[in-house]
């Protein structure tokens, strides 16, 4: 083994962790033209509304129910399975979303396809970026 008395010139990018680091609560106060260090008063938080997360949480289960159906489908016949991944094969996009919708799946949906899988996104939300999405990706 090589000893290296300059681990800057093996290696140029390195920076020990204790060098040219400050410590994140740390705020200098100057008072008659010397530094004091202080650490500063953490910032509290405002009180929990969980009122968001349960809408979130609600919403979500009725993504995975939906996602169920989707699931339980392609689970118990195979030949719909096959029919889903043969048109998606051929690239018919309007035919799989069809065959997806009539799972019982009453929500948006979108889906993408790859020759190695399909991803499809059930969107539940009223209005864009909202809550929520559930990705279902699966291979074949």
């Amino acid at each position: 083994m090589y000893y290296y008395g300059h681990p800057y010139m093996v290696y140029p990018y390195y920076l020990p962790q204790s060098m040219g680091m400050v410590p994140v609560n740390y705020a200098p106060i100057y008072r008659n033209n010397l530094i004091q260090s202080t650490v500063r008063q953490q910032n509290q938080y405002p009180p929990v509304d969980t009122e968001q997360l349960d809408k979130s949480v609600h919403k979500f289960q009725d993504l995975m129910k939906q996602a169920n159906l989707l699931l339980a489908k392609l689970a118990e016949d195979p030949v719909f399975a096959k029919e889903l991944m043969s048109a998606a094969q051929q690239s018919k996009s309007e035919k799989v979303n069809k065959m997806i919708e009539s799972t019982g799946i009453t929500i948006d949906v979108k889906t993408s396809f790859t020759p190695t899988g399909i991803r499809i996104i059930l969107n539940n939300s009223e209005i864009a970026g909202q809550c929520c999405n559930l990705l279902i990706a699966l291979r074949w």
